[in-house]
């Protein structure tokens, strides 16, 4: 083999480790941080800031809007992280401890790992739900760019907005993602949860609630 040849093929190589260390570097900058640690419900904040006649609070923070809410197990505390579109959510016994915390991606479908507490804050079980998901969050969110498909960020009031989520039919794991479309209507998507490849994609009509 020439010289000329083994340099080409050693660029080819180098290009492919920046792209996979750019894929890592995107996933690691996109989707939060989070940890297994026991935590307790900020019952304090809770009940100074709740009035009567809601059934939440919103607070702002470095990283997003908090959103505290009572809820029949015990309380929920969402933080609607204002530089993507993931959610993280911790659930709370009523007696304030942690049951359960992980990731929602476009406030649709759990992604990466959740753990789970029992009542005493002992931890009982992680559940990895990107199992038959190859087809990442980040791959999702270039999708969307590339078919100038609006995916919202942070914490929004009612309405309409695209809608991302898993899903499994006939038996395959598949994404599914339905936004609005100049006429009105929603177009929705079906993408293989392995590959991305568009499986269906069908206009459905809008029904305001």
């Amino acid at each position: 083999m020439s010289d000329i040849s083994i340099e080409k093929l050693f660029i080819v190589f180098l290009l492919g480790l920046f792209t996979r260390f750019q894929s890592q570097e995107l996933q690691n900058k996109m989707i939060p941080k989070i940890d297994n640690k026991f935590e307790k419900f900020d019952i304090k904040t809770f009940n100074e800031n709740i009035n009567s006649d809601e059934s939440f609070i919103l607070l702002k923070s470095a990283d997003g809007i908090q959103q505290l809410q009572k809820q029949s197990y015990g309380f929920i505390n969402r933080l609607f992280y204002k530089e993507n579109q993931f959610v993280l959510i911790k659930k709370f016994y009523n007696n304030y401890n942690l049951k359960e915390k992980g990731l929602l991606f476009n406030e649709g479908s759990p992604i990466g790992i959740w753990y789970y507490f029992d009542e005493s804050g002992k931890l009982i079980k992680e559940e990895n739900t990107d199992e038959g998901y190859r087809f990442t969050p980040e791959k999702i969110v270039k999708y969307c760019e590339k078919n100038k498909i609006e995916l919202p960020k942070g914490y929004h009031e009612s309405g309409f907005y695209t809608r991302v989520r898993k899903d499994v039919l006939n038996g395959k794991k598949v994404w599914i993602i339905e936004y609005l479309i100049p006429d009105g209507d929603i177009q929705k998507v079906v993408l293989d949860g392995q590959s991305g490849a568009e499986l269906e994609r069908k206009m459905v009509q809008f029904v305001s609630s």
